[in-house]
């Protein structure tokens, strides 16, 4: 018999593939860190033995989900910014959090992110910081993520402009000093596959004209992919007129800015002028729904930018303007916004909703050829879900199923880089509990020094103002 890490049996398997196959009991070899052999139980079982063999009869297994957009640290925010525009909110809540949570701190609220995401079927996640005044910060941010065993891709904002657009003084500095923790961070932090920094820019209107074309410059020497926010909301394309004399994507493209090394971030106020020039530069987009509700931002033309052609990945976002970072939650709500948006239930479907999460997301990452889909060869990033409870069955379509019926408590393993992080909806390389008390104390203790609860009446607390 030839030997092997793990063998997943009896399974019904949603591929990916380029035929989307659906494959019933059926099992999946794992060796290193790879899919070595899929097929019928009948026929593979009894061909291997593993050091680890899991019976999942009656369940479903899916590519790992590709969350393309976070701030892991606001997991400390919680419930603090809820009923805001997203510039109050800034100001009173996530500003704050960012100029004042210390590196321990950094650590252990985003590695409660982080579980929060593998209990959602996640394995790869793009993470944005805002401000790391010290370098622990992104230290700590990076230990986070690569401890909890998901693929990371790092991003820390660079602005250096915006107080009269209402961008917090704590979060600018010099453009000299955001290149330099970047030549820092790149050569601390080599890319490989499973961890990676990327460069981040706030907002067109965020940065200096010296501090746009100091990062591109920086991308393009080094190799670095690069993130923004790009209409997220009417503020966008308003600051960019006031300052550029155009809206925001034509003056991107003015100065060389779109390129497929661009991943754009909400992209909701993108007309058919903006999409155009995605197209042309063949720029990719993330998509937020989420948080472009609780935010009160709008609603991205998701269809129109499909139909045009380009890359598309689903995010959270951060969980200051989520409550969360369920990406089960976010599929469905991603299908439906677009649903409503349109009035025609038939725009979308739950197929294409798990190929953006999916496949657009991997190709995003730049990592089409090895993740994305369940296929030999492939490296070993899936998910189980068990759907034997009454808020699932029955079951007709697994991939309907998984995007409109299921939630995150349906999620039993998640198995990132041929490792198993969760099995039977427990965490298996940290104490869970301890690091979910850690994390409530430590957002407790912050919000109070940081003053970001100041709107929040915690009379549970003791805190009645």
């Amino acid at each position: 018999m030839e030997k092997a890490d793990i063998l997943l049996s009896h399974a019904l398997i949603v591929t990916q593939d380029a035929k989307r196959t659906i494959l019933p009991e059926s099992s999946i070899v794992i060796k290193d860190n790879r899919i070595y052999t899929i097929g019928p139980s009948a026929l593979i079982d009894s061909s291997f033995e593993a050091e680890t063999i899991i019976d999942l009869q009656g369940k479903i297994v899916f590519p790992g989900l590709i969350n393309t957009h976070d701030h892991l640290f606001q997991v400390a925010t919680k419930g603090l910014g809820e009923d805001m525009a997203v510039q109050d909110w800034v100001t009173v809540v996530t500003a704050p959090t960012a100029s004042n949570i210390t590196p321990e701190e950094m650590y252990f609220v985003c590695l409660n992110g982080c579980l929060e995401l593998i209990h959602s079927g996640v394995t790869s996640v793009i993470d944005m910081n805002y401000m790391a005044y010290t370098f622990g910060l992104h230290d700590e941010n990076i230990h986070a993520i690569k401890d909890s065993g998901l693929r990371g891709r790092y991003t820390s904002i660079i602005s250096d402009y915006g107080l009269m657009y209402g961008v917090p003084q704590s979060l600018i500095r010099p453009t000299d000093w955001f290149i330099d923790q970047y030549e820092q961070l790149v050569s601390k932090y080599p890319p490989n596959e499973r961890m990676a920094v990327w460069v981040a820019v706030g907002a067109p209107w965020t940065v200096t004209g010296e501090g746009l074309d100091q990062s591109l410059a920086f991308s393009k020497r080094t190799g670095t992919p690069m993130v923004m926010h790009i209409g997220e909301n009417w503020v966008d394309n308003h600051c960019s007129l006031d300052r550029f004399g155009m809206n925001s994507v034509p003056y991107l493209e003015k100065i060389g800015f779109l390129r497929p090394e661009l991943l754009a971030i909400h992209c909701v106020t993108l007309n058919d002028e903006d999409i155009a020039l995605f197209v042309k530069n063949d720029v990719r987009v993330s998509y937020n729904p989420v948080s472009n509700m609780y935010l009160g931002s709008g609603i991205p033309p998701m269809m129109k930018i499909q139909k045009a052609g380009l890359t598309i990945g689903l995010g959270v976002d951060g969980a200051g303007s989520n409550n969360s970072q369920d990406m089960i939650e976010t599929l469905k709500v991603a299908a439906l916004l677009q649903k409503v948006a349109a009035g025609d239930a038939s725009v979308v479907n739950a197929q294409q909703i798990l190929d953006w999460a999916t496949l657009g997301g991997a190709k995003i990452l730049g990592l089409e050829n090895e993740i994305g889909s369940i296929e030999i060869g492939k490296i070993a990033d899936l998910f189980v879900i068990a759907p034997n409870s009454p808020k699932v069955v029955p079951i007709h379509d697994p991939v309907a199923t998984l995007v409109y019926s299921c939630g995150q408590e349906n999620v039993e393993m998640t198995i990132a880089n041929g490792k198993i992080l969760m099995k039977d909806k427990i965490i298996q390389h940290f104490n869970e509990k301890d690091i979910v008390k850690k994390c409530q104390d430590i957002s407790l203790d912050l919000a109070d020094r940081c003053g970001s609860n100041s709107k929040v009446k915690r009379s549970w607390k003791g805190n009645t103002a």
